[in-house]
């Protein structure tokens, strides 16, 4: 596979690349407590319904948060053990025949497909709540447990070349704000499961 310099990130990625590794924990810390918190007083059932304007209900979003968890912290795993691998993320990378995409419409990382072949829409939403309240646990104990030396490691992202532990981490960091965003949004549709007075 070619050299992978590091490509410029999204502006909302590079914003949280430039904070404190404390303020990325910090955010990351926090999210399993703002997710019970959105759907603390929702009902179960009213958290399936998809957004018109979304596409995704609340329990696709949280579904999605789970298994980006698992992801990253098999991500995290890899790199900690491997010299630059390159690992999975979400859409096409620019060169698809290096990454072994072969086949038409293939990506690494597919939400869409995920979504579907696990059937988020059949998950108990805080259930799957739960499961990513777990699986961030782990993933901070894991970063916690990280040397100056292994923070320095890195891993190879199929657009923005290779980023270390710290530049993961604002990808998790933004990633957590847009869903968080995108579950906001869902929740404030419609009556979105809202329990009766």
């Amino acid at each position: 596979m070619p050299d992978h310099p590091r490509a410029a990130l999204p502006d909302a990625i590079a914003a949280w690349a430039v904070r404190p590794r404390a303020d990325r924990l910090l955010r990351l810390g926090r999210t399993s407590a703002d997710l019970a918190a959105a759907i603390a007083s929702r009902s179960a059932g009213g958290l399936v319904a998809p957004s018109a304007a979304e596409g995704w209900g609340a329990v696709h979003v949280l579904g999605h948060f789970r298994d980006v968890e698992e992801l990253a912290l098999s991500r995290f795993r890899m790199m900690y053990r491997m010299d630059d691998p390159s690992l999975p993320a979400a859409g096409m990378p620019d060169d698809p025949v290096a990454w072994g995409l072969l086949e038409d419409g293939a990506s690494l990382f597919d939400p869409e497909r995920l979504a579907a072949d696990r059937q988020y829409g059949r998950d108990d939403p805080y259930r799957s709540a739960e499961a990513f309240r777990r699986n961030r646990e782990r993933t901070l104990a894991f970063l916690d447990r990280l040397t100056p030396e292994r923070w320095a490691r890195s891993g190879i992202h199929p657009r923005y070349g290779r980023l270390t532990f710290d530049g993961w981490t604002a990808v998790l960091a933004w990633h957590d704000d847009n869903h968080l965003a995108q579950l906001q949004r869902i929740l404030e549709s419609g009556d979105a499961g809202a329990q009766p007075p």
